[in-house]
C-alpha cells in the first residue's frame, strides 16, 4: 500500500464565496515513503487546498489514507503526531516567544529529537525570547524550520515555505532536509514557485492544472520522454512530436524527437536539441 493514498478527492467551496467551485475534483494521488515530492501548479490549481485536506484543515469528498488508515476526525489526530507543515505565510503565534511556544508544542511529537534541536539553534541569529512577529522573515523562517523537522516526523508538507528568505538559509534548509530524509527515510512534499532551486532536489514533479494532476513523474524520466527544440525560425505549422511551444522562445518542447528532427531537416531549419529543465516542463504543462 502507498504511504498516502488519496482516491478520488473533490473539494468544492461556498457558492457564496465562489459560485460553489469545484477547486479540486475526483483526484487521486498516491505517494511513497522516503521520497521527495514537488508540488507544482500556477496560482489556484488547488495545490494548497490539497494540502490542506490532507492535514485535516478542511472537509472534502473521498478518502485520504496515511499509513492504511484512512484519515478523518477521529484518526486525524493521532496522524498529526508523525506529520509536521510549515504554512504561508509564517504567522501562528505572533505574540508569543519560540521559548514560551516550543513547551507546548514539544508535547504534541512524542518522538521530538533534542539533539537535532540544539543543532539548528546553533544556527538561529535572533533572540529566542523576543515575540515572533517581531522577528525578519528570515528569522522566522529558521524559526519554522525547529518546528517542521525537529518532531521528526514521518511526513513534511511544506507549503512554500522559503519564499521568504535568503538564498543562505533556504541553502541550509534543503541540505538539512536531505540530510534527515537520508536518515529517516522521511517524506516530503513541498509546493513552491522557486521550481529552479529544487530542481536537483526531488524525486518526482507533480503537476496540478485546475483542481486536476496533468503530469507525475521523475525529472530523468521527463528529460528521457521530451526534448526541447531551440530553432532558428519558427515554423508555421505544428511539427510532428510538437508538445506545445514556448512563449517569448524559438522553441518547442517534442515528445517524439526523432520524427521532430526529420521534419526539422525537411524543412531547412537549423536546431539543436536539449533536455528540458523542470521550469521547462513546468511551462508546457502547468
Amino acid at each position: 500500500m502507498a504511504f498516502l493514498r488519496i482516491n478520488n478527492l473533490t473539494k468544492s467551496y461556498p457558492a457564496k464565496i465562489f459560485g460553489n467551485k469545484k477547486v479540486i475534483e475526483n483526484l487521486t494521488l498516491e505517494i511513497e515513503k522516503g521520497k521527495i515530492y514537488a508540488l507544482l501548479g500556477r496560482n489556484g490549481a488547488g495545490k494548497t487546498t490539497l494540502l490542506n485536506c490532507v492535514l485535516g484543515l478542511l472537509n472534502y469528498k473521498g478518502n485520504i489514507y496515511y499509513k492504511d488508515i484512512e484519515l478523518n476526525r477521529k484518526t486525524i489526530k493521532n496522524a498529526l503526531k508523525t506529520i509536521t507543515s510549515a504554512p504561508s505565510p509564517i504567522e501562528m503565534f505572533p505574540n508569543l516567544s519560540l521559548n514560551q511556544y516550543l513547551p507546548s508544542y514539544r508535547m504534541l511529537y512524542p518522538n521530538w529529537d533534542e539533539d537535532l534541536f540544539n543543532e539548528i539553534k546553533k544556527f538561529t541569529e535572533f533572540d529566542w525570547d523576543k515575540p515572533f512577529k517581531s522577528l525578519s522573515n528570515g528569522q522566522k523562517m529558521q524559526a519554522i524550520q525547529v518546528l517542521t523537522l525537529c518532531p521528526s516526523p514521518d511526513l513534511i508538507i511544506l507549503d512554500e515555505p522559503l519564499g521568504v528568505t535568503d538564498p543562505v538559509i533556504r541553502k541550509y534548509f534543503y541540505k538539512t532536509l536531505i540530510n534527515i530524509i537520508a536518515q529517516k527515510e522521511t517524506t516530503l512534499i513541498i509546493a513552491t514557485h522557486l521550481i529552479n532551486e529544487i530542481e536537483n532536489l526531488f524525486d518526482t514533479a507533480i503537476i496540478m492544472k485546475n483542481g486536476k494532476i496533468v503530469l507525475k513523474d521523475s525529472l530523468d524520466n521527463l528529460q528521457e520522454k521530451y526534448k526541447k527544440f531551440i530553432l532558428e525560425k519558427m515554423p508555421d505549422r505544428k511539427l510532428n512530436g510538437e508538445v506545445n511551444r514556448f512563449l517569448g522562445e524559438n522553441a518547442i518542447l517534442s515528445e517524439d524527437a526523432e520524427k521532430t528532427t526529420e521534419e526539422l531537416k525537411q524543412l531547412g531549419i537549423k536546431h539543436s536539441i536539449i533536455n528540458p529543465t523542470i521550469e521547462d516542463i513546468f511551462e508546457i504543462f502547468a
